[in-house]
């Protein structure tokens, strides 16, 4: 699974854990073979821990210990797209390869745009094709008025012509791939587009 960290949330090292804890690293390694405390493993197969997950055991633990830990709230994607089927897949390969994201589906620019100012998310991505208010009119829309909050926009789409690029270049669009789109491309733009570090993904068909 990909990591999306966080400024005021980097994970730590089982080390960094164990002097949190007061504990030797081998301590802190046992309770996370054994599920006590929750971690994830770095393809060089180190252990790995969020402080939310330290926190957690923490107060699970009752543990007598200051730990100066600030709650951040997950990245969130909002898919704009009248392919429910197609944008319920982007959802389901987000959510399973990248740690710490809450994705939302929107089957129109409609409820899209109501969204954008209810859900806040951090990148919308955009359909282009779309019945009723299609994709440019979110576009222009959301251009026309003040940001509720600063959002990303990556267009997904199956008709990216050289006049259809030529629009997207003149509009809040931040970037735009073309359907089908592998894992692969997914991924580095909607990490890239979070500014996150890029680390590799599998294929999808």
């Amino acid at each position: 699974m990909l990591t999306i960290g966080n400024e005021t949330e980097q994970p730590l090292s089982v080390g960094q854990a164990a002097r949190i804890l007061r504990v030797s690293s081998k301590t802190i390694l046992n309770w996370i073979r054994a599920g006590r405390l929750k971690a994830y493993a770095t393809p060089g197969g180190h252990f790995r821990v969020w402080p939310s997950d330290l926190n957690k055991f923490i107060k699970a633990h009752k543990m007598d210990i200051q730990f100066d830990y600030k709650e951040v709230r997950p990245k969130r994607i909002l898919i704009v797209d009248d392919d429910e089927m197609y944008a319920e897949m982007v959802r389901v390969v987000l959510e399973e390869k990248i740690e710490g994201v809450e994705v939302q589906i929107s089957k129109d620019g409609y409820e899209g745009l109501i969204l954008i100012g209810e859900f806040k998310p951090d990148l919308v991505i955009l359909d282009l094709l779309m019945p009723g208010l299609d994709g440019f009119k979110v576009l222009e829309l959301l251009s026309s008025r003040k940001p509720i909050s600063p959002v990303k926009i990556l267009v997904l789409s199956g008709n990216l012509t050289k006049n259809t690029v030529d629009r997207l270049k003149l509009s809040q669009a931040d970037g735009w791939v073309a359907k089908p789109v592998s894992v692969n491309d997914l991924l580095n733009h909607v990490l890239t587009l979070l500014s996150r570090e890029v680390q590799g993904g599998t294929a999808l068909t």
